[in-house]
């Protein structure tokens, strides 16, 4: 029956709340919703990704929770049975079963930024720190020094701005390339603002900030679990196009191989409903 087939993922992330359905291990059906654009984003969410693919509540088996919103909701939803799914054991999943990779580094790239190593043959995940750095730090600088936090309206004034003007350089420093890093790359992340600083070169710096962190960090640890060729970027975040291209930047000067993959946001909600297979 049907009713048998059906898996539904969701994460309750902090600014937003994804689902996944799977059907014999297979997505079939996504969808994302900001979580504060509704009172109740759980039910939202399972209401409209159903209807996305044409199915009703009676075709669900189970619903495998996670993220930070997972703790408000309770054994059975709906009349369905709930599994809560520890955060980093669904993130480990999920990055593996997205990346086809038997183990790798997993980067959870949302508000903040979560690191996890993942082995499908151990069968475990570890959780070996993060930072705050990510989605939020953008959003939340960009309206105090831009005035704006819609991320798309931020990215478009970063596209058309200079870094030159706000970030120094290697070369201006150092005169020329220090070891492997080189003299093009970033010294100091705003050591050069100054007022011939306009927003968009402002905007452009913010990505570059948060890019270089999370990519220097990742390599640091890609490197110390020998895991420079299997590092996985998911998350909301990395789906822009801007941050992708810096975070490959990154990975070039560490000698890192990134991976990422088709659908890396619903990461979480893809572990949390895997996990149930």
């Amino acid at each position: 029956m049907l009713s048998e087939k059906l898996i539904v993922g969701i994460d309750l992330g902090a600014s937003m709340t994804k689902a996944v359905v799977l059907e014999k291990s297979q997505i079939i059906g996504v969808k994302s919703i900001r979580t504060l654009d509704t009172s109740d984003p759980a039910q939202t969410i399972l209401r409209e990704t159903l209807l996305s693919i044409g199915r009703g509540y009676e075709d669900v088996k189970r619903i495998a929770v996670s993220g930070g919103g997972a703790r408000s909701i309770g054994d059975t939803f709906l009349g369905l049975p709930v599994t809560k799914v520890d955060e980093i054991k669904a993130i480990g999943l999920g990055g593996l079963a997205l990346s086809g990779k038997q183990q790798a580094l997993i980067v959870s790239m949302g508000t903040g930024t979560a690191l996890v190593v993942a082995s499908e043959k151990r069968k475990k995940t570890k959780h070996i720190g993060g930072t705050g750095v990510g989605g939020g730090t953008i959003e939340g600088l960009s309206r105090w020094m831009l005035g704006t936090s819609k991320f798309e309206v931020i990215e478009e004034m970063a596209n058309r701005g200079n870094t030159d003007n706000v970030d120094s350089k290697v070369a201006d420093i150092a005169g020329g390339p220090v070891g492997m890093v080189p003299s093009n790359a970033t010294a100091s992340n705003f050591g050069r603002l100054n007022v011939n600083a306009d927003k968009n070169d402002i905007a452009a710096a913010i990505f570059n900030m948060v890019s270089q962190v999370v990519g220097v960090i990742a390599a640091m640890a890609a490197k110390a679990y020998h895991l420079e060729e299997d590092v996985v970027l998911v998350g909301k975040l990395i789906q822009s196009r801007r941050i992708s291209e810096l975070m490959y930047e990154v990975a070039r000067i560490f000698q890192m191989r990134i991976c990422i993959p088709k659908d890396g946001e619903y990461c979480v909600a893809i572990g949390a409903a895997r996990s149930m297979i």
